[in-house]
């Protein structure tokens, strides 16, 4: 038996993978339960969240952290935020690729995300709060682009870069049907 078999070995990377299937895993379950709304919000936040994250660590570590404690260990330093990581990946230059050009709908959708669905799922107040799958179908779609671009400038280790892409077309796929209910 392989020892690593024991344990849970997670990484950025395998995070990110992980965030990215349970959305996927998610959003094709909200028929069956509108529950899987709230994880499917929580995650895909979270696939984009590691996705940049994962960019801008390749570009320089330091940048995903907080304050200027290099001397700190990095499990000691608390990692920026979702807005401030996106706001950080739109000024990376992606040597030797075609530019990406970020949108007025990225900057809303991305906001929206973040401090409408994700927060109103993870920080639930008492208070009746409905969505319909439309919702976060249209506020997500744009950002596969995002996830995309992630993808596309990322080395990957422990999973193939085809196999991630084909997973954000069927993600893409899933979101389109519902945004136009």
């Amino acid at each position: 038996m392989d020892e690593k078999s024991n344990y849970l070995v997670l990484d950025e990377e395998r995070n990110a993978v992980d965030y990215l299937m349970r959305s996927i895993e998610f959003f094709e379950r909200i028929d069956e339960n509108r529950l899987y709304l709230k994880w499917f919000a929580i995650a895909f936040h979270g696939a984009i969240y590691t996705f940049i994250l994962l960019v801008l660590n390749k570009f320089n570590s330091e940048q995903i952290y907080k304050g200027n404690k290099i001397k700190t260990h990095s499990l000691d330093r608390d990692l920026i935020s979702f807005l401030s990581a996106f706001a950080l990946l739109k000024k990376v230059d992606f040597v030797g690729k075609e530019p990406f050009t970020f949108t007025q709908q990225h900057d809303a959708c991305m906001t929206e995300l973040n401090n409408k669905i994700r927060n109103q799922m993870m920080h639930f107040r008492p208070v009746v709060w409905a969505i319909e799958p439309w919702y976060p179908a249209r506020a997500c779609y744009p950002l596969i682009s995002i996830l995309k671009l992630c993808t596309e400038n990322y080395q990957f280790i422990h999973n193939e870069k085809t196999t991630i892409l084909s997973s954000l077309d069927k993600l893409e796929e899933l979101l389109n049907s519902r945004r136009e209910e």
